[in-house]
C-alpha cells in the first residue's frame, strides 16, 4: 500500500512540477525543482540510487531539447538557442518518475515506447500553448518527430535505468 501512495505522491509532484515549470519560469521552475527533489529525495531508499537517473535524464533531455532549438523544431524566446532553465528542470523532474509513477515503462517496453509516443507530444503541444516556447510549423510534423524521439527515449532512459540499479546492487553486496 505505501508503494502506492509513493508513486501516486511521485505523479502528483511531476504534474504540480510541470505546471510551475512551464507557466512559472526559470525562478519558480528552480526553486519548485529544489522543492520537489527534496520531498523526492525522502521517500526514496537511496540517493546514490537515484543520482545517475537524474543526471542522465537532465543530460539526454537537455541534448534533445537543444539539438531541437537548434533545428528551429522548439523555437525558444527571442530567438535563442539556449534552452531555458525551465524546461531543463522539467527534464530532473521527469527523472524523479521513471522509477517510480512511470516504472512501468520499464517492466513493459513496448507499451512504455507507445505512451511516450503519445503523451511526449501531447505535453510539447500544452507546454507550447501555456508557455513561450513554440513548435515548428507544419505543426503535425514536428509532433511526428517528437512521437519518434519520446517512442525511443523512454525505453532507453529505463536501459538504463535497469543497468544502473543492477549495477548499484551489486556494489551494495560486496563486503
Amino acid at each position: 500500500m505505501l508503494e502506492k501512495h509513493n508513486k501516486l505522491i511521485n505523479f502528483i509532484l511531476f504534474q504540480v512540477g510541470w505546471f510551475a515549470c512551464v507557466l512559472g519560469g526559470n525562478t519558480i521552475a528552480l526553486a519548485t525543482t529544489i522543492a520537489i527533489l527534496a520531498v523526492h529525495l525522502t521517500v526514496v531508499t537511496s540517493w546514490k540510487k537515484e543520482r545517475e537517473l537524474l543526471v542522465v535524464t537532465l543530460l539526454v533531455g537537455s541534448a534533445i531539447d537543444s539539438f531541437l532549438g537548434n533545428l528551429n523544431i522548439l523555437q525558444f524566446p527571442g530567438d535563442s538557442r539556449v534552452l531555458p532553465l525551465w524546461l531543463a528542470c522539467l527534464w530532473v523532474l521527469f527523472g524523479t518518475t521513471l522509477r517510480h509513477s512511470m516504472d512501468w515503462t520499464g517492466t513493459h517496453k513496448l507499451l512504455g515506447s507507445l505512451g511516450g509516443m503519445i503523451a511526449g507530444p501531447l505535453s510539447y503541444l500544452a507546454g507550447s500553448k501555456l508557455s513561450d516556447i513554440s513548435l515548428a510549423q507544419p505543426q503535425w510534423q514536428t509532433l511526428l518527430i517528437l512521437a519518434v524521439i519520446w517512442a525511443l527515449v523512454i525505453p532507453m532512459l529505463q536501459t538504463f535505468s535497469a543497468i544502473w540499479l543492477e549495477k548499484y546492487q551489486r556494489t551494495q553486496k560486496q563486503p
